[in-house]
């Protein structure tokens, strides 16, 4: 499958025609565009991957910069930026330092410009980017409808009970655990209360995904402060888009 790159830039210098022209001899589909945030829009549709070309003029496109920072958010862009210290310390200002992919020093050595390009355009690259979410459930129908329902857009690992949790996320990082309250053994009350006292464990937020909701049972574990209480009847839009939310938030 072809990748479509945006390569964004001010104007099409010599060095940015031979950027594309290199790109294109990939394989790659390229896209260029200018800074303006109305032709981004009109661009970004089927992006993998923002190529910023900086110049002295970094500082009037501040505007841009917001554009990125909201597409790195909702729609988890990956940026590779070309320039210099200057321009990569406006850019932290809008997009954190840890979500661009690469930052590229002038002058630029187009070997190492395409070997980066070939790396985050990569099939597995794209993949470990995304947030992972720990399923804990003793229903092994329930917990592969879930996977099934998150699978395309997150990283999915599953464990069938609390104990089987806790040695998942002794080895594996997650950045969502989504609970069962009702497990044989150890139940999810007591599955939270062993993660947050955890080193490896106790800052990973944890939802409750439960049939229960009674009164008691949703007050009791209220006070463990979970991130959320969800109840086994939402629906896949609901549960997805709750997800989306959460992780926009956190960000």
């Amino acid at each position: 499958m072809f990748k479509k790159i945006l390569l964004v830039r001010n104007e099409e210098t010599f060095m940015v025609n031979a950027i594309k022209n290199l790109l294109k001899s990939k394989n790659y589909i390229v896209e260029d565009s200018s800074y303006s945030v109305g032709e981004l829009n009109n661009k970004k549709q089927g992006v993998n991957l923002a190529i910023l070309y900086t110049d002295e003029d970094i500082e009037s496109h501040r505007d841009a910069m917001v554009f990125f920072k909201d597409m790195n958010m909702e729609e988890n862009f990956i940026i590779i930026v070309i320039g210099d210290k200057d321009a990569f310390d406006l850019i932290h200002h809008y997009v954190p330092k840890e979500d661009i992919a690469y930052e590229i020093t002038r002058p630029l050595d187009m070997a190492d410009l395409m070997e980066k390009v070939a790396i985050v355009t990569d099939d597995e690259y794209e993949l470990q980017r995304r947030k992972c979410i720990l399923i804990v459930d003793d229903d092994p129908t329930f917990i592969q409808m879930i996977r099934e329902w998150l699978k395309d857009t997150y990283r999915v690992g599953m464990a069938n009970s609390g104990t089987q949790a806790v040695a998942w996320l002794a080895n594996n990082k997650a950045d969502l655990v989504l609970l069962d309250y009702d497990m044989p053994v150890l139940d999810g009350p007591k599955v939270l209360q062993m993660l947050q006292s955890e080193a490896f464990s106790s800052s990973i937020p944890v939802m409750f995904l439960t049939g229960k909701s009674d009164r008691k049972s949703v007050t009791d574990v209220l006070a463990l402060k979970p991130a959320d209480y969800l109840l086994k009847t939402i629906s896949r839009d609901k549960l997805l888009s709750t997800l989306d939310t959460f992780f926009k938030q956190r960000k």
